[in-house]
């Protein structure tokens, strides 16, 4: 019997950042076949490696994939799978029915976030600082890293989801009705499913490498699942869903360095140029910018990086900033306000700056129709108590990537929130959630297969 808790408890317990999911794609590659998925692609046949090599950022050299592959062994991974993605992350698998449908594909991304897990100490739910996974063992074992976002929990309802597929077509080629029972039905899946494990959703490129490699090309419907997210701008509780969202805002990320000059602050300090106080301006500015009426739109930095000693002006600093936007026109206005102000800091610290540009992740909406079909199909689901037609994401999510593709080809697309109680919010270090979510989330799945 397939445990998504464990599974998922498994991959919390090794964290891997986007790029770095050697150990987690070697496993999820190895349980796929274990459950009897015929078809399992790896590295270079899941992921565009041209694209990824115009990635700023992107480090797949030799010398990183074989370090990150030696470790996956290390932590248990078998090295034959490890060995034939040479490095790369990323799986599909590809399940035929046999039966002639539409073809559909499901998005599962699975990287961690790079900052260090909460650790607390207590041991009983009723102690303040108790901290679920620290107290029975699964706490993340690698240091600066964290499933703070759930990914864990979304690669452990795919997994689950290969699971009740072979488990009802297993069933029906050996004539056993329980096999089949076991997954809801029997002898009703049709078409083509592919299950998409996605490397590098925080990062770049994850979905879009995927893309370009025509792996969406055919794919009449697409669905993405996230736990946590909201409804009616509230967090979704367990025992909850939204059946898709339509603010998913476009995001644009960039790594601004200003050049000024190093000077002692008590001797020529007229000939020094701060670029720490122009990064300091430039990031009060930017948010400062006024949003747009037309709809949702976020400026953040993030980060500022520079300075070499107390005694000395800051010759050059960096900072790290995003902006993102719910349609193309507030994008574009935020964009043209952003550059305006790194332009006018420029002129006023009287210096040059340099910028890496990240690229964007689009905007999207889910489909309507497809947003009724799951609301009816969870509706037969005891665990759902409380359905949401459309949620709030209030942020990006590279599954808009595949969900634009897929629409502009004449399919549909949606992303499913999945409620459950949490111990923080996302991408907060005492992220923890409602396990039982998880199988809930993998027999909804389920059921839209075999509308």
């Amino acid at each position: 019997m397939f445990d998504p808790v464990a599974v998922r408890r498994e991959f919390h317990h090794y964290p891997e950042a986007g790029w770095q999911e050697v150990r987690t794609s070697a496993r999820i590659a190895e349980m796929l076949e274990q459950l009897g998925v015929p078809v399992v692609l790896q590295g270079e046949e899941v992921v565009d490696l041209a694209l990824l090599a115009t990635g700023p950022g992107i480090d797949l050299s030799e010398e990183t994939r074989r370090a990150h592959m030696q470790r996956a062994v290390a932590e248990g991974a078998k090295e034959t799978y490890v060995e034939a993605a040479k490095g790369y992350p990323g799986v599909i698998g590809i399940i035929d029915t046999g039966r002639p449908g539409p073809t559909y594909a499901f998005r599962f991304d699975i990287d961690c976030l790079e900052y260090d897990e909460y650790d607390g100490a207590g041991s009983a739910p009723a102690e303040e600082d108790y901290y679920r996974p620290s107290a029975e063992g699964y706490r993340s074992s690698h240091a600066g890293r964290v499933h703070a976002c759930g990914h864990d929990g979304h690669t452990a309802i795919g997994l689950a989801l290969a699971a009740k597929i072979m488990a009802s077509l297993q069933g029906e080629a050996d004539g056993s009705a329980q096999a089949g029972a076991d997954s809801g039905a029997q002898g009703d899946y049709k078409g083509i499913i592919k299950l998409i494990f996605q490397p590098a959703e925080e990062n770049y490129l994850g979905a879009a490498s995927i893309v370009a490699k025509g792996h969406l090309d055919d794919v009449d419907q697409v669905m993405a699942v996230h736990l946590a997210i909201s409804a009616e701008n509230e967090p979704l509780p367990s025992h909850s869903l939204c059946c898709g969202v339509k603010d998913f805002m476009a995001c644009r990320q960039l790594d601004v360095t200003y050049h000024g000059v190093a000077a002692h602050p008590c001797g020529a300090a007229q000939e020094g140029k701060n670029a720490l106080l122009a990064c300091c301006s430039a990031a009060l500015n930017l948010h400062a910018i006024a949003m747009h009426e037309k709809g949702l739109g976020r400026v953040n930095v993030g980060v500022i990086r520079g300075g070499e000693v107390t005694n000395t002006i800051c010759p050059e600093c960096t900072i790290c900033l995003e902006y993102r936007g719910q349609y193309r026109e507030i994008s574009d206005y935020i964009g043209r306000r952003v550059f305006d102000i790194l332009d006018g800091t420029a002129r006023q610290y009287d210096m040059d700056y340099t910028y890496i540009d990240y690229g964007e992740i689009p905007a999207g909406q889910s489909s309507d129709a497809l947003m009724a079909a799951v609301q009816e199909e969870a509706g037969k689901i005891p665990w759902f108590e409380t359905i949401h037609y459309e949620g709030n994401v209030g942020g990006s999510d590279d599954a808009a990537v595949m969900i634009n593709h897929v629409q502009d080809h004449g399919g549909l697309g949606t992303y499913i929130g999945i409620g459950c109680a949490t111990t923080g919010p996302l991408h907060n270090p005492k992220f923890d959630f409602d396990e039982s979510a998880l199988d809930a989330a993998a027999e909804l799945l389920t059921r839209m297969l075999r509308r």
